[in-house]
């Protein structure tokens, strides 16, 4: 688990309007809440948050008005392209306090059942663990190579680190390498003779209509 400091100011001007103008100064609104302590609205550096969210880190040191405090990265909202964080709200911690969150599962190699045609497929990325904040982990890494076609990984199957408690489902099917679904074909039966449909045209007289006005 990576930490940073970044340095923050706080923000005496709320609503939409306000967070816009911090957000053009190349800042990001954060809140930090927690503790049944009052929340207090900052404004942090963009560019900081952006290299602190791709270095994977969970817990941030923030220099607030020369007092420096730790908090967790509750949650981050990003704009509508999900690429770009437009807000952070931020939790106050203490190191030995144990905290519910989600993180990634990363699969890696490549299963053996792809050699005989299987595609995997990965239907849970992310998994809810439980964790004192100082062991919080990145991602969960594991291994597909030894997995066959037809065969799954469960959520039992992973493994953590030490003081790390996964919530999900043990059962829950993280990963499965299974054969693509088979185009299915209808051949006509020898002899037989396809018919087509031809359009129905409005107005169009039938034969025997046709007969009778002659």
């Amino acid at each position: 688990m990576e930490t940073m400091t970044v340095p923050a100011k706080r923000r005496t001007h709320l609503g939409s309007k306000h967070t816009r103008r911090v957000r053009q100064k190349g800042q990001i609104p954060a809140i930090i809440y927690g503790h049944n302590e009052e929340p207090i609205p900052i404004a942090l550096d963009a560019h900081e948050i952006d290299n602190l969210l791709q270095h994977h880190a969970r817990v941030v040191h923030i220099d607030l008005e020369n007092q420096a405090g730790q908090y967790l990265i509750k949650s981050v909202q990003y704009d509508h392209l999900q690429t770009t964080p437009i807000h952070l709200d931020l939790m106050r911690v203490d190191l030995d306090e144990k905290v519910e969150l989600e993180v990634e599962v990363v699969l890696r190699g490549v299963p053996k059942g792809a050699h005989d045609g299987g595609v995997l497929h990965q239907p849970i990325t992310r998994i809810r663990i439980e964790c004192v904040v100082t062991a919080i982990p990145d991602e969960i890494r594991h291994s597909i190579v030894e997995l066959g076609l037809n065969e799954m990984i469960h959520v039992s199957d992973l493994h953590v680190p030490d003081g790390v408690t996964i919530l999900n489902d043990p059962n829950d099917v993280i990963a499965v390498c299974r054969e693509p679904a088979a185009e299915v074909e209808v051949a006509p039966v020898e002899g037989e003779q396809v018919a087509t449909a031809e359009p129905e045209v409005i107005g169009k007289k039938t034969e025997d209509e046709a007969a009778k006005e002659e």
